[in-house]
């Protein structure tokens, strides 16, 4: 009887939403989000569900300076989502643009003639409502599920990628090897508690070989992630996460290996903290020498965050020693949809026992940014600030003294764009930066044409320029992109003069050229496969590279 029921409703909506002369269809839509921060592979973007973005779709990025590039969701909230970088790609700063075309549900007239179609009397409800207690609020769900009667949900995917390279330069003749193997997975109520457990893990190995010396190899096995989490859900008054993992409040405190918990309270507060041991940011995930707490206090007005702050604060030992008083502030605001701001700091206190820097306090990191985006056009200010904190964790490698006390760099840039038509945009950028030594600036122009060649082809150019630092000089980039049955193919030509300066031999000039082509396929069990050539060559260079990338996603 259920099924006849369900088949009258659909009749009876079918007839009213055909009366009306209306039907829905899916139109393609360009959505615009900003990096709000990046943890190692891992890039947080500002929108999520709330713009139409899901699991599995790319952003392209239009990071200052660099070629624009496509990073894949990997999971989502209803106003954030995180995005991995593709292998070899540095990570974007943080306020990088970015672009994602999703589909939007919209109503056009149909002259379809109305039909009112005769639903069937329903039959007795077989089901009935369990007793409710007095202090039992009127609106509660009258048949939520409970977890152990939800199915359980897998989302993840095994990966494996190999790099090979020449260098025949010069005198050089050199072979490089690159190779991974990995999977990242979350695995949702497999126990019927409603709990997630989240893994990602990989190995390594690199060789080298050398033409006058002992061929190199090193292998790497790390554990990424590993954790478990319940009351995961926005409205479950207490959420506990127990393992390896980045924390959803205080992503800035990097790797845990540890415990937090989450007190959820209405009004949008949120309470938590934690404590565990922090591994060092290399491939080796060193754990056990750092040991610290930290709590945070998060608010967020509404579901869209219209305005949300953090306060979080960090202590660490290392090796039994007291080493870092952290303070971390973060605040963003939307005050309309088209204007955002953000802004986020890290504030160091030192005591007497730091030797290098003395008592006080430092702001170590900065980061202030303001956009406003249209229909057709949007500008974006971003600045920075960034000094070496006084550490006894050994969280950089060989870092000179004369960094921690003397250190700095200031960064204030500038973008625009311009979407000229649907098929024609245009971005423009630049910026300037100081650091303790020296100063300069750097900027440039790029212009994507869509469907040049047919629906999913573009055609994109960059023009780009540095003065300043350790090089200086023009260049340009040239990209190509079409459809290859469900797939696509892709060249690239790529120029760039620059001068070296403070050689010990005086300024030399060098010119760097590469092409590229490369091919990307969908597999028939739910698999990609992604493969590129490229070849580097102008004075004094002779390289080629082959990079295949596989992916099943599961």
């Amino acid at each position: 009887m259920r099924s006849s029921s369900a088949v009258a409703a659909g009749l009876w909506l079918t007839g009213a939403v055909l009366a009306q002369g209306q039907v829905a269809q899916g139109q393609g839509k360009v959505v615009r989000v900003n990096v709000t921060s990046v943890a190692e592979r891992s890039v947080y973007l500002d929108h999520g569900r709330d713009v139409g973005l899901a699991v599995g779709m790319f952003v392209r990025l239009f990071p200052p300076g660099l070629a624009p590039f496509e990073v894949e969701i990997r999971s989502i909230s209803n106003t954030s989502a995180r995005a991995e970088l593709p292998p070899g790609f540095a990570a974007p700063p943080t306020g990088t643009p970015g672009e994602a075309n999703v589909t939007e549900v919209t109503q056009t007239t149909s002259p379809v003639v109305p039909v009112t179609p005769t639903a069937p009397d329903h039959p007795p409800w077989t089901r009935q409502e369990g007793a409710r207690g007095a202090d039992q609020p009127l609106l509660v769900p009258t048949f939520g599920e409970q977890p152990k009667d939800r199915p359980p949900r897998l989302d993840g995917r095994l990966f494996a990628s190999t790099q090979w390279s020449r260098d025949n330069g010069g005198d050089r003749s050199s072979d490089y090897f690159y190779s991974r193997l990995g999977v990242r997975a979350d695995a949702t109520n497999y126990f019927g508690a409603g709990e997630r457990v989240r893994f990602a893990g990989e190995i390594e190995d690199r060789r080298v070989s050398l033409p006058d010396a002992p061929d190199d190899t090193d292998q790497n096995a790390r554990l990424d992630l590993l954790s478990v989490a319940i009351g995961t859900e926005a409205w479950a008054p207490t959420g506990l996460e127990v393992g390896r993992f980045y924390s959803q409040f205080l992503p800035e405190i990097g790797l845990v290996d540890g415990v937090e918990v989450v007190r959820r309270y209405e009004g949008g507060i949120r309470f938590g903290g934690g404590f565990g041991s922090y591994p060092l940011p290399f491939p080796s995930r060193d754990s056990g020498d750092d040991l610290g707490v930290h709590a945070f206090f998060d608010y967020a007005a509404d579901a869209r965050r219209s305005f949300a702050t953090t306060v979080g604060v960090q202590k660490t030992w290392h090796k039994g020693t007291a080493d870092r008083d952290l303070l971390l502030l973060r605040v963003e605001g939307r005050p309309s949809d088209s204007l955002s701001l953000y802004g986020s700091a890290k504030v160091d206190v030192y005591t007497g026992s730091d030797t290098i820097k003395g008592s006080g306090v430092e702001v170590t990191e900065a980061y202030g940014g303001a956009r406003l985006d249209g229909s057709r056009v949007g500008t974006g200010l971003t600045g920075s600030h960034f000094t070496w904190p006084e550490l006894l964790r050994e969280e950089y490698q060989n870092l000179p003294v004369e960094l921690v006390t003397d250190g700095k760099v200031d960064r204030l840039a500038w973008n625009g764009w311009w979407r000229v038509t649907d098929a024609l945009r245009l971005q423009a950028r630049t910026d300037i930066w100081r650091d303790q030594d020296r100063d300069g600036t750097s900027w440039g122009l790029d212009g994507d044409l869509y469907d040049v060649f047919g629906p999913r082809s573009s055609v994109s150019m960059s023009l780009f320029g540095s003065d300043g630092g350790y090089s200086s000089g023009p260049g340009m980039r040239v990209g190509l992109r079409a459809p290859l049955g469900a797939g696509a193919w892709r060249a690239g030509y790529r120029w760039h003069r620059y001068e070296l300066s403070d050689l010990v031999t005086g300024p030399e000039s060098y010119t760097r050229q590469s092409l590229e082509l490369g091919v990307s396929v969908p597999l028939g069990f739910r698999g990609d496969l992604d493969c590129a050539l490229e070849h580097w060559f102008g004075d004094d260079e002779d390289a080629w590279a082959l990079n295949l990338y596989l992916q099943w996603r599961f």
